[in-house]
């Protein structure tokens, strides 16, 4: 039995104006918590694969068990390079995904401001 295309225009029409209408809350409620949830799970994967904790932990502890002066300020000196170096790489990666949430944010209105400016 074949259906008519025109039993089921209503529901689509329907479904594409509700889909309209409920994009914007959806973009700004549930899209935007998955997005900056997202955006957290990849920073807290970044500081444990950068392991900055630990560089910290063991900050003060000297390389290789040789407690001599010269090897105790080598291991902070090094240690302190290391640290210094991994946080501005999450910190760049920080910066990144900021700008990229707020992009997200600006996007819609964006889109609408540049229907309304062809249209005008």
């Amino acid at each position: 039995m074949v259906k008519s295309v025109f039993l089921y225009a209503p529901k689509i029409i329907f479904d594409l104006f509700f889909d309209m209408l409920y994009f914007i809350p959806w973009w700004y409620s549930r899209g935007l918590m998955d997005v900056g949830r997202r955006a957290a799970y990849f920073l807290r994967d970044k500081e444990r694969e950068l392991a900055i904790i630990v560089w910290l932990r063991n900050l003060l502890k000297p390389l290789y068990d040789d407690y001599r002066w010269q090897k105790r300020l080598q291991s902070v000196i090094m240690r302190l390079g290391q640290i210094i170096f991994r946080t501005s790489i999450l910190l760049f990666w920080t910066t990144i995904l900021g700008a990229g949430m707020i992009l997200y944010v600006l996007l819609p209105v964006l889109v609408i401001w540049q229907i309304i400016y062809q249209i005008i």
